[in-house]
């Protein structure tokens, strides 16, 4: 039996052989010419390079569903493609299929590649990757006008604009809360997380109220910051008498939380 084609199905390579044709009497009915589909295995190996259009083709398409599954938990829309063919692997003979792992980026954007497990009748024997470029559309939030160093960062200081392409690294879509300026930025320039700081609400040698919850019991305490924080940091703090300080959470001026 010889292999007369490739077949591509999902998470698995298949051939399709032809068994030989005998000879028909002239009073006998048309034979069939379907073929039937055979699993690869020892007796009819697969060497990717005889085939690489077949099983690059796979590789993309299982790298690309990835990247779009994994975009789609980040919010906005992304655009992704193809950056350059894959190259077909080598391998055993056997039922070839490609599992994706993971991005090389927490986010889709640029060049990046997928990184795959490349499996022969299920089993792993080895990695490679697909090359894919991504480009983010959605709103980004950018300087209305000059937001000079420790300036409160809100609505009105921003304009929401629309945006596709590669954005900066940690770009607004949202103002966060408590947050201002930690450093001077011009007019038009898309704010990022690496813009702001945490607005203090605790500065050390601050009285700072302590609050603690064991299930039903709540403890409340009185003792002084050793550290700055804003909304949501981490503070060091120290009760009268104590030996080593605490850490809570800061939940307003003035206030922590143990959680």
């Amino acid at each position: 039996m010889r292999i007369a084609a490739l077949l591509l199905l999902p998470g698995v390579l298949v051939a399709q052989a032809l068994a030989p044709q005998p000879e028909r009497r002239p009073d006998a009915p048309p034979a069939s010419h379907e073929p039937a589909p055979v699993e690869l295995g020892a007796e009819h190996p697969l060497d990717a390079a005889q085939s690489p259009g077949l099983v690059t083709e796979r590789m993309a398409d299982v790298a690309l569903a990835y990247a779009n599954q994994e975009a789609s938990k980040l919010g906005g829309e992304y655009s992704i493609k193809l950056a350059q063919p894959p190259r077909a692997p080598r391998t055993l003979p056997g039922t070839l299929s490609f599992e994706a792992s993971h991005l090389s980026k927490n986010e889709p954007l640029g060049r990046f590649f997928v990184v795959l497990t490349i499996k022969v009748n299920g089993e792993s024997v080895g990695m490679t990757r697909v090359d894919l470029e991504g480009s983010w559309v959605g709103t980004v939030l950018r300087a209305k006008g000059s937001l000079n160093r420790l300036t409160e960062l809100t609505a009105d200081k921003v304009d929401p604009s629309p945006f596709t392409g590669v954005p900066p690294a940690g770009f607004l879509t949202a103002i966060p809360e408590g947050q201002r300026m930690m450093r001077s930025v011009p007019s038009g320039k898309i704010l990022t997380r690496g813009d702001l700081e945490a607005i203090p609400l605790v500065q050390p040698g601050d009285k700072v109220r302590l609050t603690m919850t064991r299930e039903t019991l709540t403890i409340s305490l009185d003792t002084t910051a050793l550290t700055r924080a804003g909304l949501g940091d981490r503070v060091r703090l120290m009760t009268q008498g104590g030996r080593k300080p605490l850490t809570a959470i800061v939940m307003g001026p003035g206030e922590a939380r143990i959680q």
